[in-house]
């Protein structure tokens, strides 16, 4: 996938909660960024095809507008809508309307946040690279952060190496 159109998101976590009775260990997040789902069907994507059999995914999600980068990414890993995270621009590295809600770090309470506050021991990782993500992951909430710096494949080889290693 090219640079500009793709954004691998990696969230590693472990966790004990239970889905459809079975015990979930791990939850990893893949996120691609400017790919649109009417394209999936036709697309020559085995891997990604090969995840969904066995994970939980929708074509049908809807982006909130405006529809750009940070605003949806702080909006998924937020749950919530910009009026109330307050992140309104492609590239912002902070809320241009206040946030409705703030953590004692000052940023909107995310997944990753929550999480730690709940399971202080769980192992977390953010292995991202699309630069922009950073800023909207409050400091302190992730074990491992990596930086991939746009290189999809170093990203996708540390969330490898990550997973074998850390086995979070």
């Amino acid at each position: 996938m090219r640079k500009a159109a793709f954004m691998l998101m990696s969230l590693f976590i472990t966790l004990s909660v239970y889905a459809q009775k079975q015990k979930v260990k791990h939850v990893v997040l893949i996120g691609c960024d400017g790919f649109g789902a009417y394209a999936l069907p036709e697309a020559d994507m085995p891997n990604l095809k090969g995840l969904m059999k066995d994970g939980a995914w929708s074509l049908k999600a809807r982006s909130v507008l405006p529809s750009s980068s940070a605003v949806n990414w702080a909006s998924m890993i937020m749950g919530a809508g910009p009026t109330l995270h307050g992140y309104t621009e492609w590239n912002s590295a902070v809320p241009e309307i206040p946030s409705a809600e703030v953590t004692k770090e000052g940023i909107f309470p995310s997944v990753f946040s929550i999480l730690k506050e709940q399971k202080p021991s769980a192992v977390t990782a953010l292995i991202y690279s699309w630069q922009g993500i950073d800023p909207l992951v409050q400091k302190g909430t992730t074990d491992i952060r990596i930086p991939a710096k746009d290189d999809d494949d170093f990203c996708t080889n540390s969330a490898v190496e990550v997973i074998k290693s850390r086995k979070p």
